[in-house]
Order: structure tokens, then C-alpha cells, then sequence
């Protein structure tokens, strides 16, 4: 078990500009800043632009490659099909780790924070509804990006019981 979750959330499912980070006895709605966000935005476009570097030489590698050996121009187009695929897929796959790998670099140096006292959260799966009360009373509600299991495991964590118990 962990001593720090962090999930993307915000007020609308559809923004996930804030992270909610919870900790042994406290949970936080953070709001990164300016230059975290600048920061991320840089590593997300060195990262892309090196993902399709690599992969437009493998694609010229392979197109000049099945030329020069003569392979038949219908297992060439299978060729060329599966790598497009697997380009595709995994282009997603880069976009998803990033997407989890940088959530520390959002809330290392926040903009703004603001202590949450949880109240309930019911699970649709891949995502939380979190019903929960700020400082001055107000209640809102979160929409927060992370799987059944390891959510409550971090509930678990804020309310300070064992990972077994249930």
C-alpha cells in the first residue's frame, strides 16, 4: 500500500483539470500550476514528436525493406496494415502512461489547494462520483478519474484501516 494517490478530477467529467491527492488523514483538491502545466505540456510534445520520429523510420525501414526483398505487393499491404495498427494502439498506450506518470509533476508545486472532508462516492467503474465538504462548509461534487478497487484502497489509506479490510 501506497502513502499517496493521486487521481485527475474536477466538477465536470469532461475537464479533469485538478487532482485529487489523498494522503493518511487528508484529502486535497489540487489545481497544478501555471508552470507545471507548461512543463507537461513540453514533455507531452518532445514525447510525441520522439514516438513519431522512431516509428516513421521503422515505416520507411519497412517499406524500403519489403521493395528490395520483392515481397508480394498483398503481404506487403498486410505488412504495412499491422504496423499502422500497432502505430495506433501504440500511440494511445504512450498517451495513457503519460497521462498517469505526470500527475506527480501536476501536484508536487500546487497553484492551489484546498482540504476536502469526504463524505460518500458511489462507482461507475472507470470513474467516482465524490460527494465531499470544503473548509467553509460548502459540499461539491467530484467527478475523479480511477478505478473501483484502487479508489477505496485510497479511501482506505484517508480513513487510516488496513488494505485487507473491507
Amino acid at each position: 500500500m501506497r502513502d499517496r494517490y493521486l487521481f485527475s478530477a474536477d466538477r465536470k467529467a469532461s475537464e479533469y483539470r485538478r487532482l485529487l491527492e489523498i494522503t493518511p488523514g487528508h484529502a486535497r483538491l489540487l489545481t497544478p500550476s501555471k508552470a507545471a502545466g507548461q512543463v507537461r505540456w513540453f514533455v507531452s510534445i518532445a514525447l510525441a514528436l520522439a514516438y513519431v520520429a522512431i516509428w516513421s523510420w521503422l515505416f520507411w525501414f519497412v517499406v524500403v525493406g519489403l521493395s528490395l526483398a520483392g515481397v508480394a505487393p498483398v503481404a506487403a499491404w498486410v505488412l504495412f496494415g499491422a504496423f499502422s495498427v500497432l502505430w495506433f494502439v501504440g500511440g494511445f498506450l504512450l498517451f495513457l502512461w503519460w497521462d498517469r506518470r505526470s500527475l506527480p509533476l501536476l501536484a508536487d508545486a500546487p497553484g492551489h489547494s484546498l482540504e476536502l472532508v469526504l463524505l460518500g462516492a458511489r462507482s461507475f467503474g472507470t470513474f467516482q462520483d465524490v460527494r465531499a465538504r470544503t473548509p467553509w462548509g460548502e459540499e461539491i461534487h467530484l467527478v475523479v478519474d480511477a478505478r473501483e478497487p484502487r479508489f477505496w484502497e485510497a479511501v482506505r489509506l484517508l480513513e487510516g484501516r488496513a488494505a485487507s479490510s473491507g
